[in-house]
């Protein structure tokens, strides 16, 4: 009976909400748990049409327009002219895809020169608890579930009747308008909407298809590049594909350029320990 009510009421939700349509959320998150100075806070976007869902960086696809916009230009004029960024910086590279009605999950994202398309299924046992309060201009109500290794605290608005939400959070009679971990490293909170949104090609500015995985394979392949996070760019690397140019103009190639890079991405790696799916670090 509960199965029957959720596919009516998704029915009825993808009826009334069929046009296409783009919700902005504030994602706040702190990437090194030891140091406030690593907090930060991105624009992401949930755009939901009848098909399902997709959930990206609001800052990451304007700059790749705005990049790529300069690179066609460039080749129109045959210019060399760098191209460079503008506007806000984003450092959330990943892309969230659902499908409906299943909520089938593609998680896109690029590890060490390669893209990933990481398939699988979750289900979130939700609690729904009878608190209820205000967020923005939405009355919402409270739920909490585990997911992906931490507990979540959650607040939906059956005045927007979308049982999805951002990131991979789904399955309540309603939008999650906000959602944060109980130790509040991750919050991400809905702060517009906008209706009858043009599509965007989010995989516009990919320079290679991602390749299928299932989700076990990528938690392996996730493990794999924490504890080598330059395997396939050393290969590039040592094999003279991939160099830099220092301030003086010289280029640094092969074990030299390597040694430079492995400081920084082991830095780099050392502080990002408080990501969003910490059972990906056990």
């Amino acid at each position: 009976m509960k199965q029957l009510f959720l596919s009516i009421f998704l029915f009825f939700s993808v009826f009334v909400f069929s046009q296409n349509q783009r919700f902005y959320y504030d994602y706040q998150f702190q990437t090194d748990s030891t140091d406030l100075e690593t907090k930060k806070s991105e624009l992401m976007v949930l755009d939901i049409d009848k098909k399902g869902s997709k959930y990206y960086s609001e800052y990451v696809f304007q700059n790749d327009s705005i990049m790529d916009a300069q690179f066609k230009k460039n080749m129109a004029a045959h210019s060399d002219n760098p191209v460079e960024m503008s506007g806000k910086q984003g450092v959330v590279g990943y892309k969230v895809l659902k499908s409906y009605p299943d909520f089938k999950i593609n998680h896109i994202v690029s590890l060490d020169m390669t893209l990933y398309n990481a398939d699988q299924q979750v289900k979130i046992n939700w609690k729904i608890l009878p608190d209820k309060e205000k967020v923005g201009e939405w009355n919402v109500q409270k739920a909490e579930a585990h997911f992906a290794g931490r507990h979540w605290i959650a607040w939906f608005s059956t005045e927007i009747p979308i049982q999805d939400g951002p990131y991979k959070f789904y399955g309540l009679p309603g939008l999650i308008v906000r959602i944060e971990d109980k130790s509040g490293f991750h919050k991400m909170e809905l702060k517009g909407i906008k209706n009858n949104v043009f599509e965007r090609d989010i995989f516009a500015f990919e320079f290679e298809k991602p390749i299928p995985v299932n989700y076990t394979k990528y938690q392996t392949i996730y493990k794999n590049y924490r504890k080598d996070p330059l395997a396939n760019f050393k290969k590039a690397a040592l094999s003279g594909q991939a160099y830099m140019v220092d301030d003086s103009g010289k280029e640094i190639r092969g074990q030299d350029y390597v040694r430079s890079q492995e400081k920084i991405v082991q830095e780099r790696m050392k502080k990002n320990n408080n990501i969003l799916e910490l059972d990906l670090l056990k």
